[in-house]
């Protein structure tokens, strides 16, 4: 009898530690701390072009200013090729220019040809003109009188014939024939200047593309930062996309937790929270809530029984994390808990 009493009390006892231990758990699954994994911005620099890495000038783990010079690659076929594109723009340049002096003269002829002959011709026409007409006027007179022959009167009126049609013709000026093909050399001047600008401005660009590329070679940190994966040694071959290294803002980190809407009304922008993490279990870090998401996670969802069976979602909740010893590192597992309103 004795026997089935002790058999009973350590049932007993078994019974209330089991039950005990289900409340203890049942504690710390309900608890206000969230789990969370420390984030910080990281930016992977990858390499626009391939070729041979002709220096890596940083190491993992240093710490880098926005413009640093990370790696570098050797590439001699870009410098043939800046060669090879400054000797086309000069000769598209040379092109072009040749071009342009051929519009200003043919320009040069048309302004001609719409003018007229120049003041000093027609002055020129006209004293000549004047010169024949008195001469054939005196031959007339001595005609009359006999003193000459009718052949030498005729010769000196077919002179003044002539002054008379070039006095005509400079006071007209040019001939339409002469007008419409000046307008045809300067139409035609002005498509080999648009065609050699062309030339020249593809040849730039091909030189601008060039230069861009040798840029390129030299791979710079975007952001201030630490190095904290570098992927290339020196003399590697790098293929275009392939990632050279990761710089990561080690004073922009944070932690992202979901909180169940049935506690969304506890939290709220600029909150301040305690963050533990596993790798410093002495210390407390400081953060405060930067964001609160507007629309759930419907990829985190839990039943419950106090909501009439229905399931409830998820909401991501940002909090910025100070560490002023600079211990912290991206990865890191962390639990923040909540000040209370």
């Amino acid at each position: 009898m004795r026997n089935k009493k002790s058999i009973l009390i350590c049932l007993i006892i078994m019974t209330s530690t089991m039950l005990f231990g289900c409340a203890s758990s049942q504690e710390i699954e309900t608890s206000d701390k969230y789990q969370g994994i420390i984030e910080a911005q990281e930016v992977d620099i990858n390499s626009k072009i391939p070729g041979k890495i002709g220096e890596v000038k940083v190491e993992e783990g240093q710490t880098v200013k926005e413009g640093d010079i990370i790696a570098t690659i050797d590439s001699k076929e870009l410098g043939a090729k800046k060669s090879q594109m400054e000797a086309l723009v000069s000769a598209a340049k040379g092109q072009l220019e040749a071009a342009q002096s051929q519009v200003a003269a043919a320009n040069s002829q048309l302004t001609k040809a719409q003018n007229g002959a120049r003041s000093q011709d027609i002055a020129k026409a006209q004293t000549y003109y004047d010169l024949m007409l008195k001469t054939y006027e005196r031959v007339e007179n001595l005609y009359e009188k006999g003193a000459v022959s009718a052949q030498k009167r005729d010769e000196v009126k077919a002179q003044l014939d002539i002054a008379e049609q070039t006095l005509s013709m400079a006071n007209e000026g040019a001939r339409s024939e002469d007008l419409s093909g000046a307008q045809a050399m300067v139409a035609a001047a002005t498509n080999m200047v648009e065609a050699a600008r062309g030339k020249y401005e593809q040849a730039k660009a091909g030189l601008e593309e060039v230069n861009g590329y040798i840029q390129d070679t030299n791979m710079k940190s975007p952001i201030n930062g630490n190095v904290t994966l570098l992927n290339v040694d020196k003399g590697e071959m790098a293929s275009t996309g392939m990632s050279i290294a990761t710089i990561s803002d080690l004073n922009n980190m944070w932690i992202e937790v979901n909180l169940d809407e049935t506690k969304l009304n506890e939290v709220y922008v600029g909150q301040e929270a305690k963050i533990t993490v596993p790798a410093f279990k002495d210390k407390i870090f400081k953060g405060k809530v930067i964001r609160v998401n507007k629309k759930p996670d419907f990829a985190v969802k839990k039943a419950t029984n106090d909501n009439g069976n229905y399931d409830i979602v998820s909401y991501g909740v940002k909090i910025k994390v100070e560490d002023e010893e600079n211990i912290l590192r991206p990865g890191m597992s962390a639990f923040v808990d909540f000040e209370k309103k």
